[in-house]
């Protein structure tokens, strides 16, 4: 799939842009806080999932009323156009070849994005919702009809955490029954939700696990599943493939955990347990340590060693996406090459060619002879250029 033309109106600080994006490598280049980041975020905005860096409100130019993203896009043997209007306060109203599609998170069906940027590294080092985010996205550009799972458990923690607040830690006959209803509702959501996620997890690990040996050298990473709920020998058996993800057992051990949490949950006022209380840990090691040394990333990588599992983290959802969908997403790569050390900078000049169609923003002038790029693009205040 790929962006073949894409025009812009008032997003970001890019007032009145058009540009046309090559199928092959696309290198960005200028100067920093010159709107390079814009224009991928935007494109990124195409698959749905709005913007990887900010609220919605913050897209559109200051002093205008919405944001404009047109795009011609090809997928597969169609052709065809999106119309985005991303409106402060109003949410974003999309059409694919001038019709209305319910929900932004159908684009998905149309074009899909794998994300990293400079920012990304808090993907290892950052708080669980981040990981939480990536797998949810991941889940959603998977099957993009599974949005609705996260939707509905979003739905009902809000009105299960409604109701336990206004109890005020005691349980009353005539609530019992209430709750025991939403009790019922989060666990058939919540195991929804986590069975999603740990089929996504699990079909993640041997990419990943390639992508930081190629690109680490030396070194071994493991993903896992982190949850209060789940027991730890059952997702571990999972993601190493040794049994199927059940539904209807996630339920049993969410209902389990509820039932020992209840008097707790009554004095906090708040759900306790569930899916968006869960974690994914990434942990490293050298590949001449023992297995039972592996340490967790966020804790005791350093910060190069970190950046570069984030990084395999991403092209390994690139990598899965490919062979799920047949048929590669758009690789879009903000300013990364600045983050990396020499060695690891030739290794991923060399990745990204042969990727179908990627877009690498630089404000390094050395990387147009690195990168070897099919198209060329200057973006300076604002302006977007078509260098060749």
């Amino acid at each position: 799939m790929r962006v073949d033309e894409l025009a812009l109106e008032d997003f970001r600080n890019l007032v009145r842009e058009k540009v046309s994006l090559a199928p092959g490598l696309n290198l960005v280049v200028g100067r920093n806080a010159q709107g390079k980041t814009n224009l991928l975020e935007s494109i990124h905005c195409l698959s749905g999932l709005g913007s990887p860096r900010a609220e919605s409100s913050a897209l559109v130019r200051q002093g205008s009323e919405a944001a404009l993203v047109h795009a011609d896009v090809t997928r597969g043997s169609r052709a065809l156009h999106i119309d985005l209007e991303i409106r402060p306060g109003r949410g974003t109203r999309a059409l694919v070849n001038r019709t209305p599609v319910p929900r932004t998170s159908a684009l998905a069906e149309v074009v899909v994005t794998v994300f990293f940027g400079p920012d990304e590294l808090s993907l290892v080092k950052g708080s669980p919702d981040g990981r939480r985010r990536f797998l949810d996205e991941l889940v959603v550009k998977l099957r993009p009809a599974r949005d609705s799972l996260r939707r509905e458990l979003e739905r009902i923690l809000r009105q299960r955490n409604a109701l336990l607040k206004s109890l005020r830690g005691a349980l009353p006959a005539e609530a019992a029954s209430s709750l025991e209803v939403w009790d019922r509702s989060l666990c058939r959501a919540g195991a929804a939700v986590a069975a999603a996620r740990l089929e996504a997890l699990r079909d993640l690990v041997p990419h990943a696990s390639k992508r930081y040996e190629e690109i680490a050298g030396d070194g071994r990473l493991e993903l896992g599943h982190v949850s209060s709920w789940v027991p730890e020998r059952e997702a571990s058996a999972i993601l190493l493939g040794e049994r199927e993800v059940d539904p209807s057992e996630l339920e049993i051990h969410l209902a389990r955990r509820i039932d020992e949490l209840r008097r707790l949950e009554l004095e906090r006022g708040a759900t306790l347990v569930g899916p968006q209380r869960d974690d994914v840990t990434v942990k490293l090691a050298s590949r001449g340590e023992a297995a039972g040394s592996m340490l967790d990333a966020r804790a005791f990588a350093s910060q190069g060693d970190q950046r570069t599992s984030a990084l395999a983290l991403k092209l390994a959802e690139l990598d899965l996406l490919s062979d799920a969908l047949d048929e590669e997403p758009i690789l879009l790569l903000d300013d990364v090459f600045s983050e990396l050390d020499p060695s690891r900078r030739a290794w991923l000049s060399d990745a990204v060619r042969n990727v179908g169609q990627t877009i690498v923003t630089s404000a390094e002038p050395l990387a147009l002879d690195a990168l070897q790029a099919e198209k060329l693009i200057q973006v300076t205040d604002g302006k977007i250029s078509d260098v060749g």
